[in-house]
Formats: C-alpha cells, structure tokens, sequence
C-alpha cells in the first residue's frame, strides 16, 4: 500500500509559498466541508458557512522531494493524533465546566457561586489544553508531513 492511499492519514493539498532552511513553507485553505451536498441552497448552515470567510494557514514541512514556490504538495497528518487533538480541545474544557458546576451544586451554595465554579472548572481546562499543546507541539507525530508532489 503506499502512502498516500493509508486511511489512517488525513490528506490536506498545500501550496509551497517559500523555503526556510531546509523545510517548506506552505499555505494551506480552511475550507467549510458545508455546502458541497445538494440541499446547500436551502441549508441554513450553508448560508451561514459562506458568509465567514476561508482561512489560510502558513506552515513549514520538511521537504521529500525537489518543490519549487507555487507548486501544490500534499500533506498527511496521522488521523489518531488528529482525534486525540480534538477529543482534548473540544472535551476536556466540557467536562471540566460540568465538573465545576457539580461542584458548586453539591456545596448547596447559591446559582452565583454554580456559575463561578463552572467558570473556574472552564478556565481550568482551557489552561490544561494549553499545557497539553505546548508539550505535543514539538512531537514529530503531531507534524504534518510531506507526502508527494500534486499533479
């Protein structure tokens, strides 16, 4: 099986924009996967998918093979590593805001405190996301890599 056919990579398109000691660097388009299937005329979300604006992400890849500026690549990023980022983004912070408001329920203390205590349990795990990416960021498997050059 070759790499660029492994399901167990999400692959994104990329366009080298420069070079930076040895690695690439490359743009890639946030695109909203709304409003490609055939009600999109008439979803609400996909109304609202396109009145934001697609974003653009600049990152640097280690290089494979010979690239020039203005070619696309295509990157893999592993996909377990992908739901893990997002299990801990979206959840973790979740299950800490509930956490906290059964804390301050169970203490019998009136709605005001519930609400600062769920707070508290919210800012503590976005602070415990923080801590988390910071000690993955420089993780080789958590990179995104290059894998072939797009026709």
């Amino acid at each position: 099986m070759s790499q660029h056919n492994n399901p167990k990579l999400i692959i994104e398109t990329a366009k080298v924009v420069g070079f930076n000691q040895g690695q690439a660097l490359v743009e890639c388009v946030s695109k909203s996967a709304c409003g490609s299937c055939g009600s999109a005329e008439h979803c609400g979300n996909s109304a609202i998918a396109k009145a934001f604006p697609t974003r653009t992400h600049q990152l640097s890849v280690e290089i494979t093979e010979e690239v020039k500026v203005g070619d696309s690549i295509e990157l893999g990023l592993n996909s377990k590593n992908m739901l893990n980022s997002a299990l801990l983004v979206y959840l973790l912070p979740l299950l800490l805001l509930i956490a906290g408001a059964g804390m301050g329920k169970a203490t019998q203390v009136s709605e005001g405190v519930v609400i600062i205590t769920s707070l508290c349990g919210l800012l503590i795990g976005f602070v415990m996301v923080k801590l988390y990416t910071k000690r993955f960021m420089g993780h080789a498997s958590y990179k995104p890599k290059m894998i072939r050059r797009s026709q």
